[in-house]
C-alpha cells in the first residue's frame, strides 16, 4: 500500500470516524483479541475521551496535569500509578490498556466514568 493510499484512507476516517474504529478493531482481531475484549477496549476509549474532554473544558491542558489526574484514578482503581502498573506487568513502551484483561478494562472504565461525573457535579454552575 502506497503512502498516497494511506493518506487517502486517513482522510476518509476523518470524514467517517466509524472507518477508523473498524480499522482499529481489525488490528486488535489480527493480534488475537476477542470481540468481547475489543468492545470493552473501544468503550474504554470513548469513556476516556469524554473524561479528557471534561478536563479540557475545565482548563486542564498540559500533559503533566493529565498524567497527575490519570495517576490518581489509577491509584484508586489498582493501588498503583500507570507507570508502576506497567512495571508490574513487565511492559516497557507498550500501551498498558492493550495488556489489560476484561476486569482491568472494566475497572479503568468505571474509575474514569465516575471521575467524569464527579467533575461535572463539582463544577455544576461554577466552572
Amino acid at each position: 500500500m502506497g503512502l498516497a493510499q494511506v493518506g487517502y484512507e486517513r482522510v476518509q476516517e476523518i470524514e467517517n470516524p466509524e472507518l477508523a474504529q473498524a480499522r482499529m478493531k481489525a488490528i486488535y482481531r489480527a493480534k488475537g483479541y476477542s470481540d468481547d475484549w475489543i468492545e470493552k477496549r473501544v468503550r474504554g476509549i470513548a469513556i476516556r475521551d469524554e473524561l479528557t474532554g471534561e478536563w479540557k473544558h475545565r482548563g486542564v491542558g498540559s500533559d503533566r496535569e493529565f498524567a497527575i489526574l490519570t495517576s490518581e484514578i489509577s491509584k484508586a482503581a489498582f493501588g498503583m500509578t500507570p507507570s508502576e502498573y506497567k512495571k508490574f506487568k513487565g511492559l516497557k513502551r507498550e500501551n498498558l490498556r492493550d495488556h489489560m484483561n476484561d476486569l482491568e478494562l472494566i475497572f479503568s472504565m468505571l474509575g474514569e466514568r465516575v471521575s467524569t461525573e464527579i467533575t461535572r457535579k463539582d463544577c455544576a454552575g461554577i466552572c
